[in-house]
């Protein structure tokens, strides 16, 4: 093939011949481990590469906040800009080649917590996706089904050549490979040949897989009236996966005119789990089958100068429950496509669409002119009216049996030349894209990992709504504190947390203004904090007490905006409240000032020597259980990235922990020698500013 420049080298990282992820790849995932939850990562060859782990060495990247790489899905980083993008995976290229940076490979602590083994993980949907758009691009599919329902004379719809055509697909049934598919039931057509017979109820019969690619969009949320230009569509494209946009064909011939596919698409849509970066694609970049487009030319603002697509080797195998191995039915390439993607994403937004990051929009299905390269049964078994031989195996197909199985599966390949004239071989692929087909009923348990991410899609499709709504509704906040209290600091943590601005009313609970009537009636516990916010839909001031109250408050009224101080994920939300309500419960009201007034007026302790002695037991377990949670994690305790409960940024145990170390100090608590690993921890969340600005000392109110 033609020779092209390329600087890259190989890895120090070993990676097996023939893996579909080469360092010139580098895919985007998110991945679960049977100690940890749902985070990003990348592959490379047998391997994955835990990108939060190693996010104290993306720190320096402008533009990127790497603790999202802790997340369970790609969307924040996705928002980010190309330039991010770019540089992200500069840095990860330099830190992974020979001959590049040796800040991870010289640390091996660090790498043996970085790396693990890709057959040791679960793969999950790797974005939350607001919403699917499927296209319908590829001119010899389009042609094909045309003949099949018309007539080749009017095969192609008069719009065909003149626009990208797609339909809305629905989100909450796009599902990572390997999810079992059931297949569907609806209405199906009597007799074809007399329409008036009606139509029955009954399982499809004519269940068939569609051959795709599919893109990610990234950057910011488009604005109102914000469209998508061909001078800016390659930098909305974050990536690149596999799709089986699975059809149940007799469905889809009842129910199709006037408005296009409904419930025929809507039951599953299978996507690969690792996504190709759309800059590790563009050396794979070739004419489409068509060439150009003259008859007719599109639109100005579909014109592209640079009309091409990528050189993508595409390949559908089936496996029936019998058969020992699976046979190729396909063999298709993502050059047979008409229009190509940058075109669709730009006509999706040409009427001020608004696109968010973690949207999907799919080709259509990918079928070239041979009959090998057809991207579906319908067309290979030309709706139905001859077999399709699976391989050496005997059988043959019209359309999906129960129990098939089938494997897509995506590949580039391409000779280039690096700087010094040497040449090689660029490769990399999709991994695998697979499903298999369940019976009409099954009724099959989604997948913890799948609830979380309709949890996450909700979220994703209702965030700013939800934030809008919350702004809207509670507002004018304002802080009744004392600056050394405990409850108090922990309030201001978390305001800080979600970015609320408030206005402080200092209480002095030393002078006990705490027991002034008018405070009373805030506070019936004649205690700090109290939050007050006005509440528009009641039309009146709410008083808020007791902080952990209070934060699961905020983190339920601003689930997604800044630091979460409770994490999604069951056990580590319960952990957090765990070491929580340990200091909560267990600490600090040993060491209130109620407590200590009554100690000292029995003056049979002193009460300083009380509350060192239940500060040092309390601090104990803490520090216990923080390094079991470690342990269970299989994290290093020296991973500066982590926080009280094992988590990559702060959350309401780390809110409790900063003051309760605090007021150790005050009793001369050994914390050397009690606690050092939360010391550790104090250190790392005073590095952050927000945190820094709610200490005691730096307070209105504070005295010596």
């Amino acid at each position: 093939g033609r020779l092209v420049k390329c600087k890259m080298t190989g890895s120090w990282v070993e990676i097996p011949a023939n893996t579909d992820f080469t360092l010139d790849n580098l895919p985007y995932g998110v991945f679960s481990t049977s100690s940890r939850p749902a985070r990003c990562g990348v592959a490379l060859g047998n391997l994955v590469l835990d990108l939060s782990v190693i996010s104290c060495l993306l720190k320096d990247i402008g533009g990127l906040d790497p603790t999202c790489f802790a997340k369970p899905a790609l969307n924040e980083f996705m928002a980010c800009s190309a330039s991010v993008w770019k540089a992200t995976r500069a840095r990860l290229l330099d830190l992974l080649r020979e001959g590049g940076s040796r800040e991870l490979r010289d640390d091996q602590a660090l790498v043996s917590r970085a790396f693990l083994k890709l057959d040791s993980v679960k793969m999950h949907l790797p974005a939350v996706i607001p919403d699917y758009t499927d296209f319908y691009s590829s001119r010899d599919h389009a042609f094909n089904c045309g003949c099949m329902f018309r007539d080749p004379a009017n095969a192609l719809q008069p719009n065909w050549l003149h626009l990208p055509v797609g339909y809305h697909g629905r989100a909450s049934t796009v599902y990572v490979s390997g999810t079992e598919i059931v297949r569907p039931r609806g209405q199906l057509q009597k007799d074809k040949a007399d329409p008036k017979k009606g139509s029955e109820y009954g399982p499809c019969k004519n269940l068939d897989f569609e051959m795709e690619i599919a893109f990610f969009v990234g950057g910011a949320p488009l604005k109102l009236g914000e469209t998508i230009t061909m001078d800016n569509v390659e930098d909305r494209i974050f990536g690149l996966v596999l799709m089986n946009d699975w059809s149940a064909r007799d469905i889809q011939s009842w129910e199709y005119v006037p408005l296009g596919p409904f419930g025929s698409k809507n039951f599953a849509t299978s996507i690969s789990p690792w996504i190709v970066p759309y800059e590790a694609l563009k050396p794979f970049t070739c004419e489409t089958i068509s060439k150009v487009q003259q008859d007719p030319e599109p639109l100005e603002y579909l014109k592209d100068p640079h009309y091409s697509s990528f050189d993508i080797d595409l390949t559908v195998s089936i496996q029936g429950q019998a058969m020992p191995q699976a046979e190729q039915v396909c063999h298709t390439n993502m050059r047979n496509l008409y229009w190509n993607i940058k075109q669709q994403l730009v006509h999706h937004t040409v009427t001020g669409c608004r696109m968010r990051p973690g949207d999907l929009l799919g080709t259509g299905t990918i079928s070239g002119g041979e009959q090998d390269a057809l991207g579906s049964l319908l067309e290979m078994s030309w709706r139905g009216t001859r077999d399709v031989p699976l391989g050496s195996s005997g059988e043959n197909r019209k359309f999906l049996k129960d129990f098939d199985q089938v494997i897509m599966r995506g590949k580039c390949q391409k000779k280039v030349t690096d700087e010094n004239g040497n040449e090689r071989v660029v490769s990399l692929g999709f991994g695998e894209c697979n499903g298999k087909i369940f019976p009409a009923g099954s009724v099959i348990d989604i997948q913890p990992s799948h609830v979380h991410m309709e949890q996450e899609v909700l979220e994703a499709h209702g965030a700013s709504k939800v934030q809008s709504v919350a702004s809207e509704r509670f507002h004018s906040w304002k802080l009744y504190g004392y600056w050394r209290s405990s409850c108090s600091w922990r309030v201001r943590i978390a305001l800080a947390a979600k970015g609320i601005k408030y206005k402080y009313a200092p209480v002095d609970i030393f002078k006990g203004d705490q027991h002034d009537s008018e405070y009373q009636s805030r506070n019936r516990m004649k205690q700090v904090p109290t939050l007050e916010v006005y509440d528009e839909e009641t039309k009146s001031k709410r008083m808020l007490c007791q902080s952990l109250a209070i934060i699961e408050f905020l983190e339920d009224v601003f689930p997604t905006t800044g630091c979460s101080m409770l994490p999604k994920d069951p056990i580590m939300r319960m952990r957090v409240r765990q070491l929580s309500e340990m200091i909560n419960s267990g600490i600090q009201p040993l060491q209130n000032l109620s407590v200590l007034k009554a100690i000292s007026s029995n003056g049979q302790m002193d009460s300083k020597e009380w509350a060192n002695a239940a500060i040092t037991k309390g601090l104990d377990a803490v520090e216990a259980l923080a390094l079991q949670i470690l342990e269970d994690l299989q994290e290093d305790r020296g991973d500066e990235s982590l926080f009280l409960a094992g988590t990559r940024e702060p959350t309401m145990a780390d809110a409790c922990l900063i003051p309760q170390l605090y007021n150790a100090r005050r009793y001369d608590v050994d914390l050397d020698k009690v606690c050092p690993h939360l010391l550790e921890v104090e250190k790392r969340c005073n590095k952050l500013e927000w945190i820094a600005s709610c200490h005691a000392t730096v307070q209105s109110d504070a005295h010596a």
